[in-house]
């Protein structure tokens, strides 16, 4: 049996694919998503996102709503075996993108608030579902599942995690970065208020045992640590050996554990993200160790930067050439942000006890003043999709009480100095690709032209580039192939 065809298909219900969708069908696509699981994972699993991801949910319209039940987190200590701190980081309250830097949330939180959009948004979700088969030709994408029926889409992206199918069906490898560790991770559930524990995100180094403490919403704590040569996952999950784990920082008889489980911390990243109408996302085309919290983030990146290209071409406004700017953008920014986890992995686990001490006396050397934490995520490389003078992430100002992002929409906006001659061709194309505005009605968007005379932003908010408006105009009917 064949439904009626859809635009896209998304294999995977997880924060990356849910996402996905939800962006795809806030922009008119009909959106299919498969699901192996019955039902979320209840379980936490990441537990920071960032001022982006915020900024993309706000998108997806439940950033608000994610906020108000999360714990600002205001930055990170290093400290040593005996506690004292020799690296810390302040985090700003607030970012460009207008939302707060980094918070703590619940996943499973989270995930609810994602299917309810989804369904808000009339998204066929499709749970106890896989895709089984999945065929291609030069108009669509076949997907077989596994209660006999098909899906037939224009695209298909697989959201389907580290073991992923899709990846596997269009002939992709994982590039490894040389990373892989064993941690044991311990989430507790009714945390005493004055039990003491520190407020802020403290990575432990030392050489004994490497270990995290990451403070979550309500009272719900997350401990990690690290597994040393020999120990066996039957061994380290016991309740005695927990406890004992646990009873530096806390009375174990004073919580709950919710779960104990152990994860292999790797960096990856896919050599091939796209074969013809079907694509990889998330976890599906890299792996990221949880050391800087951005292994959802990571992938929430992915489908913010797909979702509008996929429109576009669906639509027929931009031909399917556009779909080759998503792994060319998205693998270096991704890339970094993976080689900075690996690196500030290896940084923390150090488990040699002369190596530590080297690491601590080289910090000593450095005055920490408590600095601000410098900036992850690294621009988007300049090509067809980003000029030279644009990559970064637009700033979000306040305009006329509303967030720039949300009276803009899901378009392209053109911000000038002055504005645009009606009668002139590119005051035609903008009012057909996005919006124009200009800094003498809105002052506070003075800062995203830098001191440009134009500025452009692309749909996913980052920056195509600045410049004239003649130049800027050209470059984007380039993109667009018009």
């Amino acid at each position: 049996m064949t439904g009626a065809p859809c635009d896209l298909l998304v294999i995977g219900c997880g924060p990356t694919g849910a996402v996905l969708a939800g962006l795809a069908a806030r922009r008119g696509l009909s959106v299919t998503v498969v699901e192996r699981e019955a039902d979320l994972f209840p379980l936490p699993r990441a537990v920071q996102c960032d001022h982006e991801v915020l900024r993309i949910l706000q998108e997806f319209g439940c950033a608000d709503e994610l906020l108000a039940q999360s714990v600002l987190n205001d930055g990170l200590d290093l400290v040593r075996a005996d506690r004292v701190p020799f690296l810390s980081f302040t985090v700003p309250e607030r970012a460009r993108s207008g939302w707060p830097t980094s918070v703590f949330f619940h996943q499973p939180t989270l995930e609810r608030m994602l299917r309810r959009t989804l369904a808000d948004l009339s998204v066929d979700v499709r749970l106890a579902t896989a895709v089984t088969c999945i065929d291609q030709d030069d108009d669509g994408v076949t997907a077989t599942l596994s209660d006999g029926s098909t899906v037939r889409a224009s695209f298909a992206v697989g959201c389907d995690g580290a073991r992923s199918a899709t990846r596997d069906a269009i002939g992709a490898t994982l590039d490894d970065l040389g990373f892989e560790e064993r941690w044991l991770v311990v989430d507790l559930l009714d945390v005493p208020p004055d039990a003491g524990l520190p407020t802020r995100c403290v990575q432990v180094c030392d050489p004994a045992r490497p270990h995290t403490l990451v403070p979550m919403p309500g009272s719900r704590y997350r401990f990690e640590f690290m597994l040393l040569g020999g120990e066996v996952t039957a061994s380290v999950q016991t309740g005695a050996t927990i406890g004992s784990l646990l009873t530096p920082w806390i009375d174990p008889a004073t919580v709950e554990v919710e779960r104990a489980a152990v994860y292999t911390f790797r960096g990856a990243v896919a050599d091939r993200w796209r074969s013809g109408r079907v694509l990889v996302c998330g976890d599906a085309a890299h792996q990221t160790p949880p050391f800087l919290g951005q292994g959802m983030c990571t992938g929430l990146r992915d489908a913010a930067n797909l979702a509008w290209k996929l429109d576009t071409v669906i639509r027929g406004v931009a031909g399917p050439d556009l779909l080759d700017t998503y792994q060319s953008e998205r693998a270096p920014q991704a890339r970094a942000v993976i080689g900075a986890a690996v690196e500030f992995g290896r940084l923390i686990c150090m488990t040699d006890p002369e190596e530590a001490a080297a690491r601590d006396a080289a910090f000593d050397e450095v005055p920490d003043d408590g600095g601000i934490a410098p900036e992850l995520i690294p621009p988007l490389t300049p090509g067809p999709g980003v000029q030279p003078t644009g990559g970064d992430l637009s700033r979000q100002p306040t305009v006329g009480g509303r967030r720039l992002d949300d009276l803009v929409g899901p378009g392209f906006l053109l911000v000038t100095g002055v504005p645009l001659d009606p009668d002139d061709a590119a005051a035609w194309f903008w009012a057909s690709t996005g919006i124009a505005l200009t800094t003498d009605d809105h002052p506070e968007l003075c800062d995203l032209l830098d001191g440009a005379p134009a500025c452009v932003v692309r749909p996913d908010r980052y920056v195509f580039g600045r410049g004239e408006v003649g130049v800027l105009t050209a470059g984007v009917e380039d993109l667009l192939g018009r």
